[in-house]
């Protein structure tokens, strides 16, 4: 059997008895696993470990960008195409949104052709269901309180655990009308749609730049656009200056002041947005540095080299702060203007501290690498993790704990204990993901150097990087 068929290789294998097991009742296979009922519905990936990883990969597109873009466009009353679109279950959640909000969607030679105007027909409500998608639940939440219509917001059980209220809270301000059906500070939402207003509204990002992010978005939505700041410190910042990218790519004003950072903690505003006189025909999607950090890890993590193409640089873009990292650990990172390539340049990888707030989405591959590192690591700044498609922090620990290696979750930060020695062969050991993409993507980090590992729910990878375990196997030398 190939290394890639072996990727998908479940551990529903024959148990050593015919009738199946009670709930939480363990049984053993041929390969001295043992095995709950949980487990025998549960896939597995196994991948064998590396000597080196070496070759090319394009990098998928970005998930940040392909998600303003979509609500950019279907604010346009004009055609637009976006070129090179992420399809993946975040993209499609908000694709059926915008759908069912008055857009029109089709697919095209190049990416997708969307174009508005949104409005809902009186008399129904909308339900918006945006799955597992923070991102779409965000910009949904600010999107729907400018659009003609009746609106139920909701999202999958993690994602109705997630934050909203601060971004309600700044569009009740502005004159919305939004009631929580259940929960307070929780989807879902009822949302009275066209009753949002333009003007100024502040609103406390601190747990997530999605909320600013949601509501510049909006600006060109209404007749004299949205003047937005941020109420103290900005969790992620970066990600708004791509939204900011975006809106001005789009053709909409943009006045205001850039992020701008003092004592280590960004604010962001007044910003005001507009709509703009002159609609674009067609947008590129760029690549996604947070989908490509895990890639170029893996440099790290068993030696090699690896050209991940299709990254901007020089970029906005949040994980591309995460480079430094790489090099700081030990890894030679060269940087052209489409490609960037990560070399080990041998011996041991370093241990690190370092304040991640600006970017998240790298840090559960940065914490698979410290596995790795001989000595202690510490990850700091990383509070907002915890509000993530899981408890980031908890399960980064988890994961690197279950690998064999120490690590300690503290409430806003990880500290790793890394050590270069492989462990001793024994029995296959689970490697939990959480459902999480990002926490799956370091897990198949610690496989290419960790013998006897499982890789927990790997189709969860499909959230952002559907194709990420076959660009990895390309990487592969064995």
């Amino acid at each position: 059997m190939t290394a890639a068929r072996a990727l998908w290789r479940s551990a529903r294998e024959p148990s050593a008895v015919n009738r199946q097991p009670r709930r939480g009742e363990a049984v053993s296979t041929a390969h001295g696993l043992r095995l709950t009922a949980h487990d025998l519905m549960t896939e597995y990936l196994a991948i064998p470990p590396a000597r080196e990883v070496r070759g090319t990969v394009a990098a998928p597109p970005s998930k940040s960008a392909t998600n303003r873009a979509l609500i950019l466009a279907a604010l346009s009353e004009t055609e637009v195409e976006i070129e090179c679109p992420l399809v993946s279950e975040d993209t499609r959640a908000l694709v059926r949104c915008l759908t069912a909000m008055g857009a029109s969607v089709a697919a095209s030679g190049l990416g997708l052709r969307v174009h508005g105007p949104l409005a809902v027909a009186p008399g129904f409500e909308v339900v918006l269901d945006a799955g597992e998608s923070g991102t779409a639940a965000r910009f949904l939440a600010a999107l729907a309180a400018a659009t003609p219509g009746r609106f139920l917001l909701t999202g999958s059980e993690r994602l109705r655990e997630r934050p909203i209220g601060e971004l309600v809270h700044a569009l009740l301000s502005c004159g919305a009308r939004i009631e929580y059906a259940h929960e307070q500070e929780h989807l879902p939402v009822e949302i009275d749609g066209g009753s949002l207003r333009s003007g100024r509204v502040t609103v406390d990002a601190s747990r997530s730049s999605q909320f600013l992010s949601a509501l510049l978005l909006t600006g060109p939505a209404l007749p004299d656009g949205l003047e937005v700041s941020s109420a103290g410190a900005v969790a992620s910042a970066p990600y708004v200056a791509t939204t900011l990218e975006c809106v001005r790519a789009f053709g909409h004003e943009v006045i205001g002041s850039p992020p701008a950072r003092a004592s280590g903690a960004w604010t962001i505003g007044p910003i005001r947005v507009t709509r703009g006189r002159d609609s674009v025909a067609r947008y590129r999607v760029p690549g996604d540095y947070s989908s490509a950090l895990p890639l170029l890890a893996c440099a790290g993590m068993v030696g090699g080299n690896v050209t991940v193409t299709g990254l901007v640089w020089p970029s906005g873009d949040a994980d591309a702060g995460a480079l430094p990292v790489l090099e700081r650990m030990g890894l030679a990172i060269e940087r052209s203007a489409d490609a960037i390539t990560a070399r080990s340049r041998g011996g041991a990888l370093r241990p690190v501290t370092v304040v991640a707030t600006d970017f998240p989405d790298a840090v559960p591959a940065l914490a698979a690498l410290a596995a790795r590192a001989v000595g202690r690591s510490h990850l700091e700044g990383i509070a907002h993790l915890r509000l993530k498609e899981s408890d980031r922090i908890d399960s980064i620990a988890s994961l690197l704990t279950a690998a064999g290696s120490g690590a300690q979750a503290l409430a806003g930060g990880l500290v790793v204990e890394g050590g270069s020695a492989l462990p001793p062969a024994g029995p296959p050991r689970k490697l939990p993901t959480f459902g999480d993409h990002r926490i799956a993507m370091a897990a198949a980090l610690l496989s290419l150097a960790l013998p006897d590992l499982l890789i927990e729910n790997p189709a969860c990878v499909a959230k952002s990087y559907p194709h990420f375990f076959a660009d990895l196997e390309t990487l592969l030398v064995r």
